[in-house]
């Protein structure tokens, strides 16, 4: 594993660049960065809020999911953790940065009466729609079901697709496109949805009350944060206790257990000539990481 930068904050939703570059977004900094191979940290642009997931648009143009911020817990000197709701929390959004500009636009706080709550994690698929969950948030003493939504890039609609899920968190597609999934953090479940068309989905009647198929539960202290998929289709998901990304090769399958060094793995991602570099972000020690993988990641659409 080689240490790519600590000049972090608390790092997440990272893209690898074809020039070796990684863009990411800095939650606590509130801000959008580019690192460069040698390690040099360089702002891109503010991004007002709590800034997630972050994901290549069909324009160019950099997607984000924005949650609205959250309280900041110190539990080792400088070692964040995210707390509840934030006292100044406005709502979330997804918002969209011009890397030539810097220029941050709102494009979506809402899907029709519904405010987003808080948007965590996007895809795009290669019609160049997005599937993002909102996570909703959390306060002293309870919290919201999240969501799922599909939405075109240039503003024009968005659609709530699947509801009632807990703490929805990665999300990822197939590589033909055909499935869809979702990672849930508290529960510890990744659940997967055949997808139709744009923003539809096939929902079962059983299992899950949102009507998707139980793809991994592997139990005890396991939560869920970004996911990643590689060519061949195994789905690589983040498991921010137990210092770890786990790879998953089909329904029901064990997990086959990549140790990281962190006790907060947050997001992953795929680069690389090959597409043999999967770099991490360890958000407990703010590091960007990158490891050899064995097999090459999923090229994501609009990611060149």
């Amino acid at each position: 594993m080689q240490v790519v930068t600590d000049k972090l904050v608390y790092p997440e939703g990272l893209i690898a660049m074809a020039d070796g570059s990684v863009i990411l977004v800095d939650i606590a900094d509130e801000s959008l960065k580019r690192v460069l191979p040698d390690g040099r940290v360089e702002l891109i642009a503010a991004v007002p809020g709590g800034p997630n997931g972050a994901a290549l648009g069909p324009d160019g143009r950099v997607y984000i999911c924005n949650h609205g911020g959250v309280e900041w817990i110190d539990v080792q000197g400088g070692r964040l953790r995210t707390g509840p709701q934030r006292a100044d929390y406005r709502g979330g959004s997804v918002d969209v940065v011009d890397l030539e500009s810097a220029r941050v636009e709102r494009l979506y706080d809402r899907c029709g009466e519904y405010l987003l709550r808080g948007p965590n994690d996007l895809v795009f698929d290669s019609a160049g729609g997005m599937w993002f969950t909102d996570m909703g948030k959390r306060r002293q003493r309870d919290m919201d079901l999240g969501a799922v939504y599909w939405a075109a890039a240039d503003g024009s609609e968005i659609r709530e697709v699947i509801s009632g899920l807990i703490s929805p968190n990665g999300i990822a597609l197939s590589p033909d496109g055909s499935t869809l999934y979702v990672a849930e953090t508290y529960t510890g479940r990744i659940w997967s949805w055949e997808v139709n068309g744009p923003g539809q989905v096939r929902k079962l009647a059983w299992p899950s009350s949102a009507g998707g198929e139980l793809f991994a539960s592997p139990g005890g202290r396991t939560r869920f944060d970004g996911l990643a998929v590689t060519q061949s289709g195994a789905v690589c998901a983040a498991a921010l206790d137990l210092c770890a990304i786990l790879e998953f090769r089909g329904h029901g399958n064990a997990a086959i257990v990549h140790p990281v060094p962190d006790l907060l793995v947050t997001n992953l991602c795929f680069g690389g000539a090959d597409m043999r570099k999967c770099y991490a972000t360890l958000s407990h020690q703010a590091r960007l990481v990158c490891l050899d993988w064995h097999e090459p990641g999923l090229k994501l659409h609009f990611a060149t």
